[in-house]
């Protein structure tokens, strides 16, 4: 950075003071964030962007270093591309080979480098208006980038593509140069419709299959909940990375729904995760964005990057990805530099303080935001390896020896859950009624620093469960079920804690109702103890399971899961009948198609394009899982990404 040397303070255009600012509030977010470990994250994606914004301003005010840098990147360009599309050769086979006729319902399955769909699709928009400044051989690249964005049957994507042209169509002259890139786009769209007809009119269709208007009613749903979130922390927001914790209880509490952390559109993303005060600095942003555009509308590169920004933002109006994109928010930034490579004026000649020249100022700002980050990352990894020591103990039998290790970990919220967790299988296994009480301090102290982590009420309430104190449990079950009245585990929960007090016909419902929302409960321990133990709590279960039916309006999954229902009755037909309505209204679900002894289909769905065979033996819904396991696999994404450490595994094992 020193060796570069960014432009003085004094020559910073207001895109340049914006940009700073943005980074600036950014890092001072991570204190006050509802999560600082996400917070972090961003942060030094947003530091790491603004140091290659500044170091790309001064690099295009040479033409040869600019054109060096946009030539130079054909490369990796090219084999970017061409990876992608053979993944994507290779994917469209294995769907083949496994029966399956149509590729929409599965593109989910389509990672090239590593992307999902969504993301890709945004990926490319960026690049399509960065192979169009290239100019050699632009041609050839914006072919093959139109036709992978043909080929990702993203709406989002196709909606902001065609933004992309009529921008194009409406700023770019001469006549020639205008009517290129629709010519290019109207062959690849052509040749797409040849070999993929079925997957591309889904797709325009927008809005017909129940997948898609599910995506949209998801959307809407996610929409309201950041706005809930919003209108609680309007000023400063909830931290950058905070959107999917923000919006936790009202949208992914639900054991039906799938858990999403992209917020619906950029809009609710940046009042969520920014507020009112990081949101304004962004329509700045945007007012100087298009004030430099239109300070030289003869600029074809102005015109080309105008139309890359216009189809982002209405890429990130259908869901929001750019700032979970690294590579994507780089480029943009790049761009803005591009932008203004003419921006500049002379050195200044006059002397400056010390703390005013940007040469000196950033480089020391940037090695100390390095060492803190370096000192926050050497605590991280620590912790987690007291914690892979601690589990490998417990594995063994050294559970003294695991609680030690648990205990070197640092006594934030995140260390505060794991030893609570182990502390409440430590007391499971030996009844020492000490590890009882450290167990309860822990995750009382724990919700009193995040009472929106909604989980660790959950885990209190099964810890007094497992302690046979109902009393104490009870109010905490019936607050959840009330509160998500979807979510399986804290319905199952509710309904031991009514069986504890041997309330056998009020605990009959809420176990019911948990194994419709998730039917995998009946293959736990529960269930079998049900059986063996209690024959009359049994068969009335097993009564109110038959006569459970699906309703006007119930999705895919909901047949689906009254299937698996009706099979583990008995009922082999009513099972057969729901799971062949659900797969075809919806065939990328994996479930049915195993339980209908498609066992190729499942075996794609489950593992991927690119995984070698597995045994069927080894397949997920043959073995038997408890609640704890359920919940471990529901909660270790959330609690990774708020605290930025792992979960331990203690009790799954």
């Amino acid at each position: 950075m020193a060796i570069v040397r960014p432009f003085p303070f004094k020559q910073w255009t207001s895109i340049d003071i914006c940009l700073g600012l943005i980074t600036v509030y950014d890092l001072a977010s991570c204190p006050y964030a509802e999560y600082s470990a996400p917070a972090i994250r961003h942060a030094c994606v947003s530091l790491l962007c603004f140091v290659a914004y500044l170091i790309s301003r001064r690099l295009f005010t040479s033409a040869r270093a600019g054109r060096i840098l946009l030539q130079g990147s054909c490369l990796p360009v090219g084999a970017a591309l061409f990876l992608a599309g053979c993944s994507f050769f290779i994917f469209r086979q294995s769907v083949w080979t496994a029966g399956f006729q149509d590729m929409y319902h599965l593109r989910f399955l389509f990672r090239p480098l590593g992307y999902i769909t969504n993301v890709w699709a945004e990926i490319l928009l960026v690049l399509l208006g960065w192979v169009c400044l290239i100019r050699r051989c632009s041609n050839l690249f914006v072919f093959a980038v139109t036709g992978a964005i043909l080929l990702s049957f993203s709406r989002g994507a196709y909606i902001a593509w065609g933004a992309y042209l009529i921008v194009w169509m409406l700023s770019v002259t001469p006549v020639r140069e205008k009517w290129r890139l629709p010519a290019i786009g109207l062959i690849a769209v052509v040749l797409a419709g040849i070999f993929f007809q079925r997957e591309i009119k889904t797709t325009l269709q927008m809005n017909r299959t129940v997948s898609q208007q599910r995506s949209t009613e998801g959307r809407i749903t996610a929409t309201q909940a950041g706005w809930n979130a919003f209108v609680r922390r309007p000023i400063q927001g909830y931290g950058n990375g905070n959107y999917a914790h923000a919006a936790d209880r009202w949208l992914n509490q639900d054991s039906t729904m799938p858990y999403t952390s992209f917020a619906p559109n950029i809009l609710i993303r940046l009042l969520t995760e920014k507020g009112i005060a990081g949101s304004l600095l962004f329509l700045i942003l945007a007012v100087a964005v298009v004030r430099s555009l239109l300070k030289h509308p003869e600029r074809q590169e102005n015109r080309i990057i105008g139309c890359t920004f216009v189809a982002i933002i209405v890429k990130e109006m259908t869901q929001a990805t750019l700032f979970d994109t690294p590579f994507a928010l780089l480029m943009l930034y790049i761009m803005l530099a591009y932008l203004q490579k003419e921006e500049t004026c002379g050195e200044e000649e006059q002397p400056r303080p010390l703390w005013a020249n940007s040469q000196l100022t950033i480089p020391v700002v940037l090695s100390v935001l390095y060492l803190v980050q370096l000192q926050f990352d050497l605590r991280r990894k620590e912790n987690n390896r007291y914690l892979q020591e601690s589990g490998e103990a417990w594995k063994e039998g050294k559970y003294t020896e695991a609680i030690r290790r648990t205990e070197r970990t640092e006594k934030q919220t995140s260390g505060l859950i794991n030893r609570g967790m182990i502390y409440m299988q430590y007391y499971r296994t030996t009844k020492k009624n000490e590890y009882l009480r450290k167990a309860s301090e822990a995750f009382r102290e724990a919700h009193c620093r995040h009472p929106d982590d909604v989980e660790v009420r959950y885990l209190s309430m099964r810890l007094y469960t497992h302690a046979r104190m109902p009393e104490r449990a009870l109010p905490v079950a019936r607050e959840l079920a009330t509160n998500y009245p979807k979510h399986s585990l804290y319905l199952a929960a509710l309904s031991d804690v009514l069986y504890q007090q041997n309330q056998k016909e009020a605990a009959l419902q809420p176990l019911t109702e948990a194994i419709r929302y998730t039917p995998r409960l009946l293959t736990g321990q529960r269930i079998r103890e049900l059986k063996r133990h209690d024959r009359k709590f049994y068969d009335a279960l097993l009564q109110q399971l038959c006569a459970l039916t699906p309703a006007d309006g119930d999705s895919p999954a909901d047949y689906a899961r009254y299937g698996y229902i009706a099979r583990w009755c008995g009922n082999r037909a009513l099972s057969d009948k729901y799971l062949r309505i659900a797969v075809e209204r919806l065939p990328n679900l994996a479930t049915p198609w195993h339980l209908l002894g498609d066992d190729d289909k499942y075996r794609l769905l489950i593992y991927g394009a690119f995984r070698k065979k597995q045994p069927t033996t080894d397949f997920f819904e043959n073995k038997e899982i408890t609640d704890w396991e359920l919940f471990v696999r529901s909660y270790r994404h959330k609690f990774e990404s708020r605290y930025g450490c792992l979960l331990t595994d203690i009790g799954t094992r």
